[in-house]
């Protein structure tokens, strides 16, 4: 019996197009669901074969090559990575960072300190509690939880937006990867096959998403296709090529990094 392909993605409705189009192979390939900060462990534990990882750590692991062509990017409003704050952003003095996303953490450190010039003090959100009780000023939260949060109560700040006012280039969270050296026969092609599919299909994808997390059709479908961007192209790359840069400077990554693209 032929081992089945192992694909680690994140549970979240941006994913969604990224696999849509794999539902048909279900013989050959296995998908196991993880919050984005845990997916690096389990590609370097060998536990899957290839995964969405944030980008952060693609900089900060150096064992991995980037499927071409597929990212979960933004090119201004993301609507899944905010900040809710109680205050004005420019009176934040504490954060709590949503661990399940290392891409995120950094972004907010580097917005912060970067285009806001503030310090404000980092501590981690615990999700058990309601984060109007938390004791911070602020609280980033990503992926499907930020979407359903009621702003009114808050002064938010997306993430994507302030990104692209700040260095006017897209912003990549996420990018499929499998580890240097291995080698997977056809799976550019295959992740590639299944973005295409999952794109023809969005307006599917909306209706089920709408119902399994109790948002408006129309909500979910600006999202799935104004908000979140699948493809990484040349000015993707350079707003990953940028957001490593600025990690590097508040030293979020290591130096002597490479954008190293799968061949297979």
């Amino acid at each position: 019996m032929t081992q089945k392909l192992r694909l680690g993605v994140v549970p979240y409705m941006n994913a969604k197009p990224l696999i849509y189009g794999l539902n048909q192979y279900t013989d050959s390939i296995e998908l196991s669901f993880e919050v984005p900060s845990l997916l690096p462990a389990m590609l370097n534990n060998d536990q899957i074969d290839v995964a969405i990882i944030p980008s952060i750590e693609y900089f900060r692991s150096g064992r991995y090559a980037i499927i071409p062509g597929i990212s979960i990017s933004s090119y201004g409003a993301v609507e899944s990575v905010k900040i809710f704050s109680k205050v004005p952003i420019q009176d934040i003095h504490s954060v709590a960072l949503d661990k399940s996303s290392l891409t995120s953490c950094a972004l907010t450190r580097i917005l912060f300190r970067e285009h806001y010039h503030l310090s404000p003090h980092y501590t981690q959100w615990n999700k058990h509690y309601d984060i109007s009780n938390t004791q911070v000023d602020a609280v980033l939260l990503i992926g499907d939880n930020a979407m359903k949060i009621t702003e009114g109560e808050y002064i938010t700040m997306d993430l994507g937006q302030a990104w692209f006012e700040y260095t006017r280039l897209p912003f990549v969270y996420a990018v499929w990867v499998v580890r240097k050296g291995c080698h997977i026969p056809g799976i550019n092609k295959l992740l590639k096959t299944a973005k295409e599919a999952g794109i023809r299909s969005v307006k599917e994808l909306a209706v089920t998403e709408s119902h399994r997390l109790q948002l408006t059709q129309e909500r979910c479908l600006n999202y799935l296709t104004n908000s979140i961007r699948y493809n990484l192209d040349t000015e993707e790359i350079e707003g990953l090529w940028a957001f490593y840069q600025h990690a590097v400077s508040l030293g979020l990554a290591p130096e002597g990094a490479e954008i190293v693209f799968n061949e297979t």
